[in-house]
């Protein structure tokens, strides 16, 4: 949730058995009838296949570009590795959890209660209650394995019983106009200058095999009649969402669900669209995250995009975590999905004078979406970008990124790895988005706004493919990354601004790539010759 009226919501996000636990004090032992939730993510055989699979279905270069599996194929293929799954399938039915698995028996999630896994783990659990919030959360001690012996080797991790939340990154806040007010010149961004501006006509999906998904989490819904009003605004095709998975609960509408669901819809016109809702506790974060990846990746229907605008400090996530979550970002991509993630909202975030990247959104397996100004020119001054302390540089976006290295604007070496995946890849819009909420008109910004919106462009060009009897785009960067350096004419190139924090240098944006605004805007018109 990486909208100012929404920020970083998402990132009350589960960190490490003891990332996060000085912001929580422990207040009383648990009732032992109390509900826990485990997610058990199981060792799975033949992930280096998978990773070579995806390559080559993105690589434009490939002649296996967009020859994509399906996802029963892909559960046959990829899966949890026999032995590691007969060895947690036992080690539940002995404790007598119930459990639910994945179609590839790539993920088990089970439920008991506090008195059942304090036996398991050891360990007492206790009520913790926030600081600063006072959210309260049931934990097990600091100090509480987080692997049981007999499923060492088995399994990348366990999460649910030991791992502390973080709070947000920066409070939620509407942008600095007066909400409710009524003249759309002051609210700034809306359809219809994202449609001119990015060269879009007024473009109309006629494929039906076009889709488009919105990622919710953490109680954000929307109000039906809040999309309506919006669409008949601004003479777009009134058009309800089409499929609703999970939770929506209408009479407690979110800015953040608001906007994703009209500004997807803005750009991806008349393309069938979903809100997936993962909405628990406010303080499951992590959790529900990996929830949505697992309930998508097990769906044959899941859309063909996928809007994402959620994330945490990178560093305060566990490799084993990111990591599986790669491998599972390579089986959006295998299969021909995108999914996009919002670049986030804190610029550079400086601590201790060295930049503190994002994730998921640093992750080279997803497109990062960063943010420009209203008036498209400008990079957003808290756009998030820079580079990733845990990922490696990938080969598609090696020479731009040693082009804005040498181009004599990048800050000082010291302040971040310039050997990191970079991003954001590309940007739109983030700033004065007009949506409707509860009824009345509402400025916001983030790159919450820049993603959805991204992502209904996206969600337009596979339209232009479907029609053609062309597969979806699937995993962008490659492409976009080509694209910058073949066709720069694809974007509209953002060449001012920074992305600074506190006292520290931002990234300058400059012709080309750079880490405040990627390749920058699109340009429908000429994306849609390209593909």
């Amino acid at each position: 949730m990486l909208c100012r009226v929404a920020l970083l919501i998402a990132a009350l996000a589960v960190a490490s058995a003891t990332a996060g636990r000085t912001e929580w004090d422990k207040v009383d032992r648990a009732d032992r009838g109390e509900h826990v939730r485990l997610m058990i993510a199981v060792k799975q055989d033949n992930v280096d296949w998978l990773e070579r699979t995806f390559h080559a279905v993105s690589n434009p270069d490939s002649p296996a570009y967009g020859k994509y599996v399906t996802l029963p194929e892909l559960w046959q293929k990829v899966r949890g590795n026999t032995e590691s799954v007969a060895r947690v399938t036992a080690f539940l039915k002995r404790t007598g959890m119930p459990f639910t698995q994945t179609q590839d028996k790539g993920f088990f999630i089970a439920h008991t209660t506090v008195g059942q896994a304090e036996s398991v783990f050891q360990s007492p659990f206790f009520v913790f209650r926030h600081r600063s919030n006072n959210a309260s959360i049931v934990r097990a001690e600091q100090h509480a394995g987080s692997i049981p012996a007999e499923l060492s080797g088995h399994v990348d991790f366990i999460i649910g019983h030991n791992t502390f939340p973080h709070v947000p990154r920066v409070r939620p806040q509407p942008s600095k106009v007066a909400a409710g007010a009524g003249d759309s010149k002051l609210l700034g961004v809306n359809p219809q200058s994202i449609d001119s501006a990015y060269n879009m006509h007024g473009y109309k999906a006629t494929n039906g095999n076009s889709s488009q998904a919105i990622a919710s989490f953490l109680k954000q819904y929307f109000k039906p009649s809040d999309l309506e009003q919006f669409q008949k605004k601004f003479n777009l095709p009134v058009r309800p969402i089409a499929k609703v998975e999970g939770l929506n609960m209408q009479s407690l509408p979110g800015m953040e669900a608001s906007l994703d669901v009209q500004y997807i819809g803005a750009t991806g016109r008349d393309i069938p669209t979903w809100f997936v809702s993962i909405s628990h506790e406010v303080n499951h974060g992590q959790e529900d995250f990996l929830m949505w990846v697992m309930q998508q990746l097990n769906d044959t229907s899941s859309p063909w995009v996928h809007s994402v605008s959620y994330g945490d400090v990178e560093a305060s996530i566990p490799l084993d975590y990111k990591q599986r979550v790669n491998t599972e970002f390579m089986k959006f991509g295998a299969t021909g999905r995108s999914v996009l993630i919002a670049a986030g909202d804190s610029g550079v975030s400086c601590n201790n004078r060295v930049f503190s990247p994002d994730w998921p959104t640093s992750s080279p397996y997803a497109t990062s979406v960063g943010g420009t100004e209203s008036d498209g020119a400008t990079s957003w001054s808290d756009g998030g970008g820079g580079f990733s302390n845990t990922y490696g540089q990938p080969q598609y976006q090696t020479s731009a990124v040693n082009a804005y290295l040498n181009s004599g604007v990048a800050p000082a070496s010291s302040y971040f790895n310039a050997s990191g995946r970079a991003y954001p890849d590309v940007s739109a819009f983030a700033t004065n988005f007009e949506i409707v909420f509860r009824g009345v008109p509402m400025p916001v910004s983030g790159t919450s706004c820049s993603t959805p919106t991204f992502a209904g462009v996206v969600a337009a060009l596979n339209d232009i493919r479907f029609n053609s009897n062309r597969p979806p785009l699937g995993f962008l960067n490659p492409l976009l990354y080509k694209w910058g350096a073949e066709n720069p004419n694809a974007f509209n190139d953002i060449q001012r601004g920074s992305n600074p924090s506190g006292l520290c240098p931002g990234f300058k944006a400059t012709k080309g790539w750079d880490p405040a605004s990627g390749w920058g805007s699109p340009n429908f018109g000429i994306m849609r010759t390209l593909v």
